[in-house]
């Protein structure tokens, strides 16, 4: 995620989460764009507010900016249509919501936040990439929604159930995404995380794994040739899904599976080794923007380099991550590299491994599937013989 700027004489540097400027005061927010958070300007008489490059559109803050706090969207009123017959205003990420958490209990809204948060960041990526965005609204048959809801109690760290409460599993489901409250409390999902033996569980990598699902309908579902590719990669996912989702709970991982898995849920099925792979595709060129807009560079090796060395390590200024611009190879390699300094970051902080994964030849071929998927581009990746097909979703 890159950083922005305001307008103010001192520039300060304004977050993605950034809601107003902390040197002048200004609002700032996020509009319908979804590219770009910017400061704008308040008009005394209404309250609207507006851009200093185009005074003559006004913006009002979006429902859940102004009363909650809960993002920093702002509305381009010239271009609004309501969502339904009611009066709400809601910004481009709010409008993708169906169901937030019954906010009569305030200990939700701060655990609310943090779901937004991390929804708006997975939204940014997948709204820059070349492929399909849209809420309900915008397409009834195959638009993308989101559920934000409990089965248990806040106040104890969703431990007891709720009385009268249907369980609540997050999931994916033809478009609808049901994401557990109890994911946004720290306690809760620290908990969950060492239950199941877990190296990595963060909120916004479940909003990206269960976006992953999403778009397995969108682009590979529906396209015979392109799901009959798909199958060469992740194997056949007409297998029985709640057989393989028993045996998986029952038995566990095979012994083997980092050989060909980017994680032990990923050997579950291949519905959830495309997921587990998408969302590590979506951390990627995520976290690769984020070092591009700091100029990062990075080594892996404690060897001294010359200076055009050096420069070949740093991340290209040009690079576009998100365009396809830049080859999945030359990503990967990038990435490896740049794991390694991340890592070493956090450990020199008393951290975990910020990436605890290793890309092996396998995992890599299945993010380049990923990769030409996104782009539209599967026509370009070599044919696999079945024998190297096999190879990368076999487990003993």
């Amino acid at each position: 995620m890159k950083t922005f700027k305001c307008n103010c004489d001192q520039h300060p540097i304004l977050f993605f989460e950034s809601s107003h400027c902390l040197a002048c005061g200004k609002t700032v927010g996020i509009d319908d764009q979804f590219d770009q958070v910017e400061p704008y300007e308040i008009e005394a008489k209404t309250g609207l507010f507006y851009k200093l490059d185009d005074p003559k559109v006004k913006y009002k803050k979006c429902d859940n900016n102004a009363q909650y706090n809960a993002c920093n969207g702002m509305v381009n009123l010239s271009t609004y249509t309501p969502i339904s017959d009611s009066d709400e205003v809601l910004c481009f990420a709010c409008r993708f919501n169906e169901t937030v958490p019954d906010l009569s209990i305030a200990e939700h809204i701060p655990l609310w936040h943090k779901m937004e948060t991390a929804k708006r960041r997975a939204l940014y990526t997948l709204n820059a990439l070349p492929i399909p965005l849209h809420n309900l609204m915008q397409d009834p048959e195959t638009g993308l929604s989101f559920d934000f809801i409990t089965d248990r109690n806040v106040n104890d760290h969703f431990s007891s159930p709720l009385a009268g409460q249907e369980t609540v599993f997050t999931g994916h489901d033809c478009g609808h995404i049901t994401i557990n409250l109890a994911e946004a409390d720290d306690v809760a999902r620290s908990q969950t995380k060492h239950a199941m033996g877990e190296r990595y569980r963060t909120l916004l990598g479940h909003f990206r794994h269960e976006l992953g699902h999403y778009y397995f309908d969108q682009l590979i579902a529906h396209k015979p040739e392109k799901h009959a590719l798909c199958k060469q990669y992740f194997g056949d996912d007409e297998l029985d899904y709640q057989a393989a989702l028993a045996h998986h709970y029952e038995q566990g991982a095979p012994e083997n599976w980092p050989d060909t898995f980017i994680s032990e849920y990923a050997t579950m099925h291949p519905y959830e080794d495309w997921a587990e792979t998408w969302a590590h595709y979506m951390h990627i060129i995520d976290t690769l923007e984020t070092a591009q807009n700091f100029s990062i560079s990075s080594s892996t090796s404690g060897d001294d380099y010359d200076n055009e060395e050096v420069e070949s390590l740093k991340l290209p200024q040009d690079a576009s991550y998100f365009m396809g611009q830049k080859g999945i190879t030359q990503i990967l390699d990038t990435w490896i590299d740049f794991s390694v300094m991340l890592n070493s970051l956090n450990r020199s902080m008393g951290l975990a491994d910020a990436y605890p994964f290793v890309l092996t030849q396998a995992v890599r071929t299945k993010l380049s599937f990923i990769h030409h998927a996104i782009h539209n581009k599967l026509h370009l990746l070599p044919k696999l013989s079945n024998t190297e097909a096999s190879k990368l979703t076999v487990i003993k």
